[in-house]
């Protein structure tokens, strides 16, 4: 899919990576400003590469990633840590630092990207505890935090900058999906936000049938649909009936 110029935010052109149990094969797409879009696939189908090469956390590819029409690997010390501020990452685990509180955690990116006062900073942090419901332990360290805690704090740690793009990797794993309703209806209001980008990359999407503007399956490290919602839903590319149906028959082979 094209963007307007203006719109694109991040291009992704003719990536690959090879090695390990996943791979990606000559991978190519745009993601545009506002845009709220799915990746997902089988395990080992490649989408595990997708947040963290977006993210300039991986370095072994060939290819290019375009932010702005430069390449993210040949950005310097500063364009790095100018070009981090523009994205919230929640990693697979939620990587939340384990002798922090929530608040903390949720304190540490304004504390290391911004120049705010600690007064605004707690305004902030405050404002986001009492969004995502979790004032009841906000002095609490993730090892007495359940599942649904833990994701809701992970998530406001990666808001908490206001970035125009949003990473997020397999958030409901070992969730319960009627305790993440929380986060899911934050996760809706920050897709309909205007010029908002939310990626998630996940093996449910259907759960997000009602967030996402666009999807994009993988199997075996390539791109074998991408499409609009309404494209999606009506499950016409055999590798998204076989992968939503789950049927042991078509183009997808079980090892």
């Amino acid at each position: 899919m094209e963007c307007e110029e203006i719109k694109q935010l991040i291009e992704v052109k003719n990536v690959t990576i090879e090695g390990g149990k996943q791979n990606l094969r000559n991978v190519s797409f745009n993601l545009c400003l506002g845009e709220d879009v799915v990746f997902f696939g089988a395990e080992d189908s490649g989408i595990d590469y997708i947040c963290p090469l977006l993210a300039h956390a991986l370095e072994d590819y060939s290819g290019e990633v375009l932010y702005k029409e430069q390449h993210i690997k040949h950005m310097d010390f500063v364009e790095v840590h100018n070009f981090r501020k523009i994205f919230g990452y929640l990693q697979r685990k939620y990587a939340l630092i384990s002798n922090m509180t929530v608040y903390e955690n949720i304190a540490l990116p304004l504390r290391y990207h911004t120049d705010l006062s600690e007064r605004e900073i707690h305004e902030l942090v405050d404002s986001l505890i009492v969004y995502l419901h979790l004032s009841h332990c906000r002095d609490l360290r993730p090892v007495m935090l359940t599942r649904s805690e833990m994701l809701r704090t992970a998530f406001a740690r990666a808001i908490a900058l206001d970035p125009d793009m949003l990473l997020i990797e397999h958030p409901l794993e070992g969730q319960c999906l009627w305790s993440a309703q929380i986060f899911l209806q934050a996760l809706r209001n920050r897709a309909f936000a205007p010029n908002k980008t939310v990626i998630v990359v996940t093996y449910q999407p259907l759960v997000y049938i009602d967030i996402a503007t666009r999807f994009i399956m993988l199997h075996e490290g390539s791109i074998v649909f991408d499409g609009t919602k309404e494209e999606f839903e009506t499950f016409e590319n055999e590798y998204v009936k076989q992968f939503v149906d789950v049927l042991p028959y078509g183009p997808m082979t079980l090892r």
